[in-house]
């Protein structure tokens, strides 16, 4: 069983019945699944910005997953990944809990490829 943080992209999409995105997300559900509180935000937020009536189900869903902390150190390392690699914030500290916490990640952001190959952060 892998350890799989998913990011926002693919909940997001997999609720807009994203073929691509239900295949990952199906491929993945034996696994160990995991969130941080930026896929949280992210995701709720686009959900309470173009449709209110799916949130309870949004926190259903958000609920099942194991939500992994944001520590200094994970902040750290992100701050460090800004500077090294130019992503967004969000996404450097996605991909710190990552790291920090030896999870892979499911996402369908492409910004994630150099970044994880070149941290040790398998990419689902």
């Amino acid at each position: 069983m892998s350890r799989i943080l998913v990011d926002s992209s693919v909940i997001i999409e997999s609720f807009k019945n994203n073929e691509k995105a239900l295949e990952l997300f199906h491929s993945i559900m034996d696994d160990e699944l995991a969130i941080n509180p930026i896929v949280f935000g992210e995701v709720v937020y686009i959900f309470m910005k173009y449709g209110k009536k799916n949130v309870n189900k949004v926190f259903e869903l958000l609920n099942s997953f194991i939500i992994l902390d944001l520590t200094g150190e994970i902040v750290k390392m992100a701050e460090n990944f800004i500077v090294k690699y130019g992503l967004f914030p969000d996404d450097t500290l996605i991909l710190a809990t990552c790291k920090y916490y030896g999870f892979s990640i499911a996402t369908l952001d492409s910004d994630f490829e150099v970044c994880c190959k070149s941290e040790g952060v398998e990419l689902v």
